[in-house]
């Protein structure tokens, strides 16, 4: 059994934290909103190992103390916009200390495929860093953003093979995107 901590796990990555629930691994979900955490404890098969935690990653001093009260995770799966790059240095800052190795998946948007908009913290070499870029999906004639199901099964995948960078979905051509 390992120890996920997810940051963000209450919406596009709901499935992926009731799948390590329902496989029967201890999950520690932080998000803003009391309402969709208690929705998520009602979903999980193992409600028993699935700990909520509200706080917001914008209001730095709270956070870094709630992430203080868990259990030390084995992975982390992190969904933090760019307007908290200093959360999530704050995450290597705080489990990069540990002795224990732990695996940090850095969940991004796909503008972070260009080397110019993409950001890296700084981290340890207790710190497994991943980054799991989400990209879009090509239709005929048309592309189309990642479903909620195809991001929570892509960081799923991503979290088992373990690469340093992993796409879901696709970014190139980039001129495809989707515009809205």
């Amino acid at each position: 059994m390992k120890h996920y901590l997810v940051i963000g796990g209450t919406g596009m990555l709901q499935a992926a934290v009731l799948g390590w629930n329902q496989e029967g691994h201890e999950v520690t979900v932080v998000a803003r909103t009391e309402e969709k955490l208690r929705r998520l404890s009602e979903s999980a098969a193992h409600p028993e190992l699935l700990r909520t935690i509200q706080a917001d990653y914008h209001q730095l001093e709270n956070f870094q103390k709630q992430l203080e009260t868990i259990p030390k995770p084995d992975i982390i799966v992190s969904w933090i916009h760019r307007s908290g790059n200093n959360a999530i240095q704050a995450l290597c800052n705080l489990y990069g200390e540990l002795v224990k190795r732990v695996a940090l998946f850095h969940i991004k948007g796909s503008s972070a495929y260009n080397p110019r908009q993409n950001y890296t913290p700084r981290y340890t070499g207790t710190i497994q860093y991943h980054e799991v870029i989400l990209g879009f999906q090509l239709n005929e004639s048309t592309s189309r953003w990642l479903t909620n199901e195809e991001i929570a099964n892509g960081v799923r995948e991503a979290v088992k093979l373990q690469q340093h960078r992993y796409i879901v979905g696709i970014v190139e051509p980039w001129s495809s995107r989707p515009k809205s």
